[in-house]
């Protein structure tokens, strides 16, 4: 089967049919078949394509599949004449006492070089937390008057107290929805180095907090630093506000985080994408790269994010069908929407999607394609499985990373067996090795230093799985 890239119909279509393409063919013959007739419309600035990994699924499967779904903006160029967009950016930085010393004299330093990079018509507001929160200036202009002021007050800064997360990442969105967005690109960057202790401290709760600035047009970065905050917490926040996740493990790496956020406000092609999938005949979507799921009026909707001017992201979108006998699929229709130049851009799709699933189980296996299946092993599969290893670390369950670790490659090997690819062949040989050997050497050692690598292994692990899975390296 060939790959079949289609313009943004072609592929946003093939979400709602996502149920045409197999994540794999599992051990239990996890696999799906997909039939897609999509009539070709004008490319807009955002494009989009679609891998089939393969397009028949096995009766009485699991009734997994997937797609590899892949967003690409077009290069904008801007006339010499136009203005810059500006932007607004809230940083919510810890102040906590844990935060004294080194991390919190590079956090006040990375700040003072943005303050110097921001123009007279960009703003910045800052918010401080510990067991309480303080504005220490609200979103101002950074004209000189403004920027000799808040270096003042940026220097005043000092550490001491709890951990109130939460109380800091509600004034920080509040901050940007209160102010009107005057066309501009709108940030909070919220900066923790410990355990949310004060306040509101659900993982949930503060994800579905970030979520609120989506509705609103604006994201949520999260930056974690050293070894002691939850980084499950602070990825489900950035991914809950469409924003960015960073681990630092050394804090003099604030300020590139600083100019990365602030470059990405001048280069964004699209922002607020928003995919609707129908979900119906039984179909389920399971996950998208990473991204939370939200299930609202017989849709799933997932938000991956900005896209910036020539940039390229790639996901894979795994579903679930029914099964039980043989038969074809009317999945419907989709939606999709994106934010261009402060209007909003809608997709509707006209055509019906039909899928198939088959009796013989040859047929399916015939059906991957070898390069679409190669992808979304190494990319999603791999990544999935780093996240796991990582929880186990995290909890010090070693038997538990490294049976995950075994049922992985059991697995994989016997799908390639029949597949054949090279790229799956070289993970199996070399990329799962060296995640078994970091498992072993993590737990080697006096407790104490067993403890300390439970830590950074895990946290390391878990950001290359953030960054590989949502393609956000």
């Amino acid at each position: 089967m060939q790959n079949n890239k289609r313009s943004l119909w072609s592929l946003l279509g093939l979400i709602v049919a996502v149920s045409a393409v197999l994540a794999y063919v599992a051990a239990d013959n996890n696999v799906l078949a997909g039939l897609i007739n999509m009539k070709p419309v004008p490319a807009g600035p955002v494009s989009a394509g679609v891998d089939l990994v393969q397009d028949k699924v096995l009766v009485g499967s699991d009734g997994q599949v997937a797609i590899c779904l892949t967003l690409t903006a077009a290069q904008i160029e801007l006339p010499k004449d136009r203005p810059v967009q500006h932007a607004d950016l809230v940083i919510v930085l810890d102040r906590s006492g844990s935060m004294q010393g080194q991390k919190l004299n590079d956090a006040r330093q990375a700040v003072l070089q943005l303050v110097d990079r921001l123009t007279a018509q960009d703003r910045l507001a800052l918010v401080t937390y510990s067991n309480g929160v303080q504005t220490v200036f609200p979103l101002i202009n950074m004209d000189d008057s403004h920027r000799r002021l808040v270096k003042v007050a940026v220097q005043k800064i000092y550490s001491g107290g709890g951990t109130n997360l939460g109380g800091g990442l509600g004034q920080g969105i509040a901050t940007l929805m209160q102010t009107p967005s005057a066309g501009r690109q709108r940030k909070v960057i919220l900066i923790s180095d410990g355990l949310a202790n004060q306040g509101v401290t659900d993982p949930n709760a503060l994800g579905n907090m970030a979520a609120g600035a989506v509705e609103q047009n604006f994201s949520v970065s999260t930056v974690g630093v050293g070894y002691d905050f939850n980084e499950v917490l602070m990825t489900t926040i950035a991914d809950h506000g469409a924003g960015r996740y960073y681990f630092l493990e050394n804090p003099n790496a604030f300020a590139q985080v600083f100019e990365k956020e602030f470059e990405a406000t001048r280069n964004v092609a699209a922002t607020g994408l928003e995919i609707h999938v129908p979900l119906k005949n039984g179909l389920q979507l399971l996950h998208a790269g990473g991204y939370p799921v939200q299930i609202k009026d017989g849709y799933a909707i997932v938000h991956p994010g900005d896209l910036l001017s020539g940039q390229q992201r790639k996901m894979f979108l795994a579903f679930k069908v029914p099964t039980d006998r043989e038969r074809d699929f009317d999945l419907g229709t989709f939606e999709v929407s994106y934010q261009q130049n402060g209007q909003t851009r809608n997709l509707h799709s006209q055509e019906k999607l039909a899928l198939a699933c088959v009796a013989d189980k040859r047929d399916v296996i015939a059906s991957i394609d070898q390069a679409a299946w190669g992808d979304q092993v190494v990319q999603d599969d791999f990544n999935q499985l780093k996240e796991k290893v990582a929880d186990a670390i995290r909890k010090g369950e070693k038997d538990e990373a490294l049976k995950q670790i075994h049922a992985y490659e059991a697995r994989t090997r016997a799908v390639n067996a029949a597949v054949g690819s090279a790229k799956v062949a070289g993970n199996l040989d070399q990329d799962l090795p060296s995640l078994r050997q970091s498992v072993e050497k993590t737990f080697a050692g006096p407790p104490a230093a067993v403890a300390a690598k439970q830590k950074k292994t895990s946290k390391a692990l878990q950001y290359e799985s953030y960054q590989n899975r949502r393609d956000k390296k």
